[in-house]
């Protein structure tokens, strides 16, 4: 199991790998975490200015922004 700092910098990546942008259901899939860790590990990303988010009708998108 990875730790949380590693499990931050994988998202981080895969995020950088999808430029349709990803869900918070995608991350969780991919991961295999729930919603609610995917849900509070993008919530950091958003928080770091890296990761920017879109509301797509129902579904929250986020995308890579940049930053370090």
């Amino acid at each position: 199991m990875s730790t949380q700092d590693e499990l931050v910098k994988e998202i981080e990546e895969y995020i950088k790998r999808s430029p349709q942008g990803v869900s918070i259901q995608d991350v969780a899939r991919e991961f295999g975490i729930t919603r609610y860790r995917a849900n509070g590990i993008l919530g950091i990303l958003i928080g770091s200015g890296k990761v920017g988010v879109q509301k797509i009708g129902p579904v929250m998108v986020h995308y890579w922004k940049g930053g370090e």
